[in-house]
């Protein structure tokens, strides 16, 4: 699986990236979907020992794919970015005008959290590296800010982070080396050609490596870092024993159940194919002379002569129709264990989870989800401590991440009751608001100062007035304001 290096090259993996890397080769061919997958033939779906190469090949191109694990996943990842991944505390004017463009590709702080997330989840493991323009030698501060230089966020995708060591300095684990294998796309002529690439970091220093035409590594750069830390932040949702730094992805079961249900498809698919094209037998007759040729199908009759040997008869061979519902069974009660192994139902169905089953299975789902978004959190707040010591400012900003994942699973039962509560006075309402704003039943730029004063200047403009005979309004107690703004929230 891996190439013989020198102990001089730095393309060398660790052990500790040797111990994943065969989990990262399958979630990352699951991922990139059918192509790769067939493109792994025998690893991911056997040959038979009497099988031609031919036959085989036909059977592997053939082969259905259902992306099963693509839907979980996707699920999964969007659930922390239903609200706005967002600033808070005292944010610098250049830290927010950094959050709009975090790589130099236009993608906001929202927009790069959700592909950390979504790559962390996959693979275990997902690295936001807080990067910044070589500069020649010599300048200062500002002339670098005159140029336009600014730092930038690049991904680092877990099985590109071939080596990665830590240690403990003063209470706290940091990176001390880091090696990052690049490939880069270079034009050759009218053509491209793509060449070997390692990025090596440590506290202060880097150094950049590539191969040669012989396949040799040479260093092509190397210079000091602005700040004496490895820049690079690093996002975990795989679990962690003490010190490791390369952890088994999270889905590693998931992504081995949809190569499960891909052998299932194609033995399904094979079972149809001689379903629908029968083998005709000739039972007590001689193969014809001369290469000559039985015309079957439609409006053709065959004769089956004794020849005195005999009674003779034609017959088709097909699967018997018990084995195509056996496999159909298997292959569906795959996908409802995918279902329940993805932390939430893809494609849920009545009656097959009782309430109380639903309801754990739920908490259990928000409850890893949620400390994934949290981790994420920490994440996005180191990476803007390095962009901050980057930016010669003070690292105040803070990240906030959408956990708050169980109003958005409750279908909205419980707006009534928090609607009753405001009607009795028992909240008050700016706590309905806030409750509102929680569940996204108002939009971001509802702003309860500016509510309050519409509602009093509507309470000045349409008064209320009783129909004659009607009863006094009840009174509300002070914490719950008028009953005209309750009834107008």
């Amino acid at each position: 699986m891996f190439s013989i290096f020198t102990p001089n090259d730095p393309r060398n993996p660790s052990m500790a990236y040797r111990s994943v890397v065969a989990d990262y080769r399958m979630v990352g061919s699951v991922l990139s979907g059918a192509g790769a997958v067939r493109k792994e033939k025998e690893l991911f779906l056997p040959k038979y020992k009497a099988e031609s190469f031919v036959e085989y090949d036909r059977r592997v191109a053939s082969a259905p794919w259902r992306p099963e694990f693509n839907d979980a996943l996707r699920n999964i990842a969007a659930k922390p970015f239903t609200k706005p991944v967002s600033l808070q505390g005292m944010v610098p004017a250049s830290i927010k005008a950094f959050a709009e463009d975090t790589d130099t590709l236009g993608n906001n702080l929202h927009v790069f959290a959700r592909r950390a997330f979504y790559r962390g989840v996959a693979f275990g493991l997902h690295g936001i590296l807080v990067d910044y323009p070589t500069m020649q030698p010599g300048l200062t501060v500002a002339d670098e800010r005159r140029s336009g230089a600014r730092p930038y966020w690049c991904h680092v995708p877990a099985n590109n982070l071939i080596a990665l060591y830590t240690e403990q300095v003063d209470g706290k684990t940091v990176v001390t080396h880091v090696r990052i294998r690049e490939q880069v796309t270079v034009r050759d002529g009218y053509g491209e050609k793509t060449i070997d690439q390692v990025r090596v970091l440590e506290p202060g220093r880097w150094e950049l490596w590539q191969a040669n035409e012989k396949d040799e590594m040479e260093r092509i750069g190397e210079g000091r870092l602005t700040i004496p830390k490895v820049p690079l932040a690093l996002f975990y949702t795989g679990e962690r024993d003490g010190g490791e730094t390369h952890v088994r992805p999270p889905l590693t079961d998931l992504a081995d159940m949809q190569l499960e249900l891909y052998r299932s498809l194609s033995r399904e698919d094979e079972i149809l194919t001689f379903a629908g094209s029968p083998m005709l037998t000739a039972n007590g007759m001689a193969p014809p002379e001369h290469g000559e040729t039985i015309e079957i199908g439609p409006k053709r009759i065959l004769y089956a002569p004794s020849n005195g040997t005999g009674a003779t008869s034609w017959d088709f061979i097909q699967p018997a129709a018990a084995n195509l519902a056996a496999v159909r069974t298997h292959i569906q009660s795959v996908i409802d264990d995918m279902r329940r192994l993805g932390l939430q139902p893809l494609l849920p169905k009545s009656g097959d989870l009782t309430a109380t089953v639903g309801a754990l299975e739920a908490a259990k789902a928000h409850s890893a989800v949620e400390a994934w978004a949290n981790g994420l959190q920490d994440t996005l707040e180191q990476a803007l401590v390095f962009t901050a010591q980057w930016l010669g400012v003070e690292p105040t900003a803070e990240v906030s991440v959408h956990t708050d994942f169980g109003v958005d699973t409750d279908g909205g039962a419980d707006m009534a009751e928090l609607l009753k509560a405001r009607m009795a006075g028992e909240i008050s309402r700016e706590t309905y608001w806030d409750e509102l704003l929680r569940r996204g039943k108002l939009g971001p730029q509802f702003d309860p100062k500016e509510e309050t004063d519409r509602l009093d200047q509507e309470m000045i403009d349409q008064p209320v007035v009783p129909p004659p005979g009607a009863q006094p309004p009840p009174t509300v107690p002070a914490n719950g304001g008028a009953l005209g703004s309750a009834m107008a929230a």
